[in-house]
């Protein structure tokens, strides 16, 4: 009899499993005999890349290695047990034996999938992704989270310049994305900021080491009338290395060795957090075209508030201005009377930041150190503005004080 590949040895259903799973994978994939100091993501991807090739010896070191160092990573756990089966093996230490419900099931093969995809859409090296405009000299790491790969991606501030130096299969909100209103299950998508720290003593097992809370709601979605609260980074229950790509309430989750690993990195507080379901990654010199464009929007409005001409200041605003206490009307009177009375206005911008909202282009948020003063005022402070494309022209949709949401 011919000898088949120990895939075609498993059961039909389980079969198509692994080869749909082994079928993301690039073609000529080659196996790296270097499995004790890979992690257990990379373990597990030469695992399949070894099972690919049928190098059934490389991918069940690989598997025992990585079941060893993570015995609750329930995805390495179900394709060790049916590589145990093929080869007629006793699998009664390992897992559940390979049973799983349906739900289970699926969730590991989207989550195989997610995994899997990490190579064929990595971004080229250098890449930037264009929502990522300005980091403030304050902001050392920006969180770039993509929903339709499940990765998160990290970057640090090399001296004004986004630099990527890790990322982490991630789960978000089982109800999907583009959160609404309280209870949908859903992750919110948009321009988000960490505000504090919960420790695990803090939280129920299932938020496993720790959480960064995010700013949802902020300013935007109140306007929206989205509702909710407690959108949160944070680890996996205690007994699970990880979870499929849709398995949280609506916050991203990582695995706890990776969320201790970015809690360890990123500041607590106002560390820019973009989530989106696409990111156009731009080489260098695009990035930094698009980063001055933008950036000589915001200037342009402070020029025109410096010279005194009213009429060119509101031209800035959108007429569905609305900070929460007065409309577009309202506010330009306030500043016709207000500006009416100064003889001369000088206004800094310290510590900018613009980032672009990743699923809408025609809106970005600028935060920004104030520093105001005029013959009879002077007075500095932290302000955020939501710009929205009008017609071609940015314009203010929002002006005001940073938003902490609801944690």
């Amino acid at each position: 009899m011919k000898n088949l590949p120990v895939i075609y040895l498993l059961k039909p259903l389980r079969r198509a499993v692994l080869v749909s799973i082994c079928g993301l994978l690039p073609l000529g994939l080659q196996a790296d005999t270097d499995h004790l100091n890979m992690d257990q993501e990379s373990l597990l991807l030469a695992s399949l890349g070894d099972l690919q090739q049928n190098q059934m010896t490389g991918a069940m070191d690989k598997l025992r290695t990585l079941i060893k160092e993570q015995p609750d990573f329930r995805l390495a756990q179900l394709i060790y047990a049916d590589l145990m089966a093929a080869q007629g093996g006793t699998l009664s230490a390992v897992g559940n034996n390979g049973q799983s419900d349906k739900k289970t099931l699926q969730g590991l093969i989207s989550e195989a999938r997610a995994r899997m995809s990490v190579d064929r859409y990595k971004p080229a090296p250098g890449t930037i992704p264009s929502s990522l405009l300005q980091m403030s000299p304050k902001q050392q790491h920006v969180i770039v989270i993509d929903t339709s790969l499940s990765r998160l991606y990290l970057f640090k501030n090399n001296h004004g310049t986004p630099q990527l130096i890790k990322d982490y299969y991630v789960s978000y909100g089982r109800g999907g994305v583009d959160k609404r209103k309280r209870g949908d299950l859903k992750t919110p998508l948009g321009v988000y900021f960490t505000t504090g720290r919960l420790t695990d003593d803090q939280l129920p097992p299932r938020y496993g080491s720790g959480a960064l809370p995010i700013n949802y709601p902020n300013a935007w979605d109140q306007r929206l009338g989205n509702t909710g609260s407690g959108i949160w980074v944070h680890g996996s229950p205690k007994d699970t290395f990880s979870r499929a790509p849709q398995a949280s309430e609506g916050c991203l989750s990582l695995s706890n060795n990776h969320f201790t690993e970015l809690d360890q990195i990123v500041d607590f507080t106002d560390t820019p957090v973009l989530i989106g379901t696409h990111f156009d990654w731009i080489d260098p010199q695009s990035w930094q075209q698009k980063q001055k464009a933008f950036i000589e929007v915001v200037d342009s409005w402070r020029k025109d508030w410096e010279s005194l001409d009213t009429d060119t200041y509101l031209s800035h605003y959108s007429e569905q201005f609305n900070n929460g206490k007065m409309g577009f009307n309202r506010f330009a009177e306030h500043k016709r009377r207000v500006n009416g009375s100064k003889s001369f206005i000088d206004v800094g911008i310290h510590n900018l930041s613009i980032y672009q909202h990743p699923d809408n282009p025609n809106m970005f948020v600028a935060t920004f150190t104030q520093d105001y003063k005029s013959d009879n005022y002077s007075g500095s402070g932290l302000k955020r503005q939501y710009w929205v494309n009008e017609g071609g022209q940015w314009r203010i949709a929002y002006e005001g004080d940073p938003q902490k949401g609801k944690p």
